[in-house]
C-alpha cells in the first residue's frame, strides 16, 4: 500500500510538470511575420503635388522560421512607375537583393532573423490629386499573430494645382478670422502680442505663395503649408491665453461668492455659483482638447472667455453693493416716501385753505 501511495505521488508530480510544460508551450508564440522600429522615411515629407518624384525607405525585421515557402510579403504603392529595391541582411551582412514587389517565403524564409531594407522610388500620379495617400504599404500573408501583418506609411495630401488660388484665399481668410479674435481678446486685457506676431509671419508665407503662384506649385504649397502651420500655432496660443484668463476669472468669482455668502447675500452667491459650475464644465472640456494637442472649438472658447469676464463684472457689482449699509440702500425709497407724503399734505392744506376763503356769488 505504501509503495502504491509513493507511486501515486510520483505520478501526480509528473502530471503536474507535464501540465506546466503544456501551458508554457501554449503561450510561446511563433515568430512574427515582421516587425519594425520606425516608420518609413518619405522624401519629400509633408504634402505632395502631381508629377513629383518621391522616395521612401524602411527597414523591417522578419523573424526566423516565421514564413512558410508559400507565404509572401507584398509591397504596394499608389505611385506611378514604381521601382522597388530590397536588400536582405543577416546581421550587418547583405546576403541578397530583390527588385520585385512580391517577396516569397521561399526567398526570405530563413532560419535566423533577417532585416529587409526596402527602398521605393515613384512619381505622384495626377489621378491622386486632392486625395490623401500612403506612399508605401507592406503586407504579409503569414498567419502569425505576433508582430505585424501589414503596414502603411503616414497619409500625405496630394494637392490639386487647380485649387491653388482658392487654397490661398482660404489661408487669408483664416488669418483674418484669427486676427479678429485676437483683437477681441486684447479688448479684455489679454496679452495677444505673440499671437499677432505669429499671424504676421503666416501672412508673409501666404504672400510668398501668392507671388510664386502656379509657376511653381510645389513652392507655393510649401508656403501655404508653412502658413497654415503658423496659424495653427497662433490659434493654440490664443486659446491658451483665453483659457488661462477664464481660469483666473473663475478663481476670482469663487472668492467673491464666498464673501457674498458670508454677508448673507445668498441669492446672488447662488447665481454666481451656478454660473461658475457651468463655466468650469466647459473649461474642462476645452482644456482637455488643448492638452491633447488639438485646437479647441473657437466659438465655444470665445463664448466662454466673454462669459467669464461678464460674470466677473457682475460679481464685482454684487460685491460693491454688499458693502453699502442697508439704511443707505433704502434711504432713497424713504426720502421718496416722505416727499410723496409731504406733497399730499400740501395739497390737502391748499384745498382746505381755498375752501375757507371761498365766497358765494349770490351773496
Amino acid at each position: 500500500v505504501r509503495m502504491r501511495f509513493k507511486e501515486m505521488k510520483i505520478m501526480r508530480k509528473i502530471i503536474g510538470i507535464l501540465a506546466v510544460l503544456l501551458i508554457c508551450t501554449a503561450f510561446v508564440g511563433a515568430g512574427a511575420a515582421f516587425t519594425y522600429k520606425s516608420d518609413a522615411v518619405v522624401t519629400p515629407a509633408g504634402s505632395l503635388t502631381p508629377g513629383q518624384t518621391v522616395t521612401a525607405t524602411m527597414k523591417i525585421v522578419v523573424t526566423g522560421n516565421s514564413l512558410d515557402a508559400s507565404d509572401k510579403i507584398i509591397l504596394s504603392t499608389p505611385l506611378s512607375s514604381p521601382k522597388w529595391n530590397t536588400v536582405i541582411y543577416q546581421g550587418t551582412q547583405a546576403i541578397s537583393e530583390k527588385t520585385s514587389s512580391t517577396l516569397s517565403g521561399f526567398d526570405i524564409g530563413y532560419d535566423t532573423d533577417i532585416t529587409l531594407q526596402i527602398t521605393l522610388t515613384g512619381v505622384v500620379p495626377s489621378a491622386q490629386k486632392g486625395k490623401q495617400i500612403s506612399v508605401m504599404s507592406i503586407s504579409a500573408t503569414s498567419k502569425e499573430t505576433n508582430g505585424y501583418l501589414s503596414y502603411s506609411s503616414k497619409k500625405q495630401m496630394v494637392y490639386n494645382p487647380n485649387n491653388l488660388a482658392s487654397d490661398i484665399s482660404a489661408s487669408k481668410k483664416a488669418a483674418d478670422t484669427l486676427e479678429a479674435r485676437a483683437t477681441t481678446y486684447s479688448g479684455y486685457g489679454i496679452d495677444t502680442t505673440t499671437v499677432i506676431s505669429t499671424i504676421a509671419q503666416a501672412r508673409t508665407k501666404i504672400t510668398a505663395a501668392e507671388t510664386v503662384g502656379s509657376s511653381s506649385v510645389v513652392t507655393a504649397y510649401a508656403n501655404i503649408e508653412a502658413a497654415d502651420s503658423l496659424l495653427t500655432k497662433a490659434e493654440r496660443d490664443l486659446d491658451l491665453s483665453g483659457l488661462k484668463a477664464v481660469n483666473t476669472n473663475i478663481g476670482k468669482i469663487k472668492s467673491i461668492t464666498s464673501t457674498l455668502y458670508s454677508k448673507n447675500w445668498d441669492s446672488e452667491a447662488q447665481y454666481l455659483e451656478t454660473k461658475t459650475m457651468n463655466m468650469e464644465n466647459i473649461y474642462t472640456s476645452l482644456a482637455a482638447t488643448y492638452n491633447s494637442g488639438g485646437v479647441p472649438d473657437a466659438a465655444k472658447t470665445d463664448a466662454l472667455v466673454a462669459d467669464s469676464f461678464k460674470t466677473l463684472d457682475k460679481a464685482n457689482e454684487y460685491l460693491e453693493d454688499s458693502k453699502v449699509p442697508v439704511i443707505l440702500k433704502i434711504l432713497p425709497f424713504i426720502l421718496g416716501g416722505v416727499a410723496v407724503v409731504a406733497a399730499v399734505v400740501g395739497i390737502v392744506f391748499l384745498i382746505r385753505r381755498r375752501r375757507a376763503n371761498s365766497w358765494d356769488e349770490l351773496g
